[in-house]
């Protein structure tokens, strides 16, 4: 299990109008996207842990929602695949729940943080707040589907991916102080410090952080779409009230 602290920032840079004819707008109502995320490694004897990264040392992050059944999955997925090669990324797969007679993954937790976040742009394209599959590269590049709008799917997604993220200012940290291996219960502290940005002038920027539960492989070999072992699979998403803080956290 992982455990990624991600941290959303309201202002992110635009994209060429070139560029964005592969992608649609991830959010509605304003720009936004992912500033990055501190990703850590969780086991039953974690007791404790810390990382501190600068914001510009932080890894893209490739955001995806899928299903089980979903057999055009399987193609995005090995598109993403083949886009990433040997970069390095952080990729977080939102599973389909609410409703969902098959998937056994992900929870309301985790419907909410995708419909929160990319529901709206979702609905402005597709009609519904979660459509598999979906891809969303630094949490501002959307794509839907499995028709390119290039040459190919890995051209799109590798263009998505060069796009790259707005280079901040700043560092965060998270650590773990404390695990309960019978109650499943960590302790969790984390601080990341307000991003300055040269480009962004007098805007506001708000950001949200999120601590997102991923399992590297979960095992599912009644998925129809014959997977049978899913990665980057998100278990649970708790969205926390501060910027600096503490929190108990039950692991799944």
């Amino acid at each position: 299990m992982l455990v990624a602290l991600v941290l959303a920032a309201s202002t992110q840079a635009v994209a060429t109008s070139e560029q964005s004819s592969m992608w649609h707008e991830a959010r509605t109502g304003g720009d936004g996207g992912v500033l990055g995320a501190l990703e850590m490694a969780l086991t039953n004897e974690t007791t404790d842990g810390e990382i501190t990264l600068e914001y510009s040392e932080m890894a893209p992050v490739i955001e995806v929602y899928t299903a089980t059944w979903c057999l055009n999955c399987v193609t995005t997925e090995h598109a993403i695949d083949e886009a990433v090669g040997d970069s390095d990324v952080i990729r977080i797969h939102y599973h389909r729940h609410r409703s969902e007679p098959e998937d056994p993954f992900g929870n309301n937790a985790t419907e909410h943080r995708w419909e929160s976040t990319y529901g709206g742009a979702s609905t402005a394209e597709t009609g519904m707040s979660r459509v598999a599959p979906s891809t969303v590269f630094d949490g501002e590049r959307l794509h839907l589907g499995t028709s390119p709008s290039s040459s190919s799917l890995v051209s799109d997604y590798s263009t998505s991916l060069n796009a790259g993220q707005t280079s901040f200012t700043g560092s965060a940290r998270l650590s773990v102080t404390s695990y309960d291996s019978e109650t499943r219960i960590m302790q969790f502290s984390w601080n990341a410090s307000q991003p300055s940005d040269s480009g962004s002038g007098d805007s506001p920027m708000i950001i949200t952080a999120w601590l997102l539960f991923v399992e590297d492989s979960a095992s599912f070999p009644d998925g129809s779409n014959g997977i049978g072992d899913y990665l980057h699979v998100l278990h649970d998403a708790v969205e926390l009230e501060e910027l600096d803080g503490t929190a108990s956290v039950h692991v799944p």
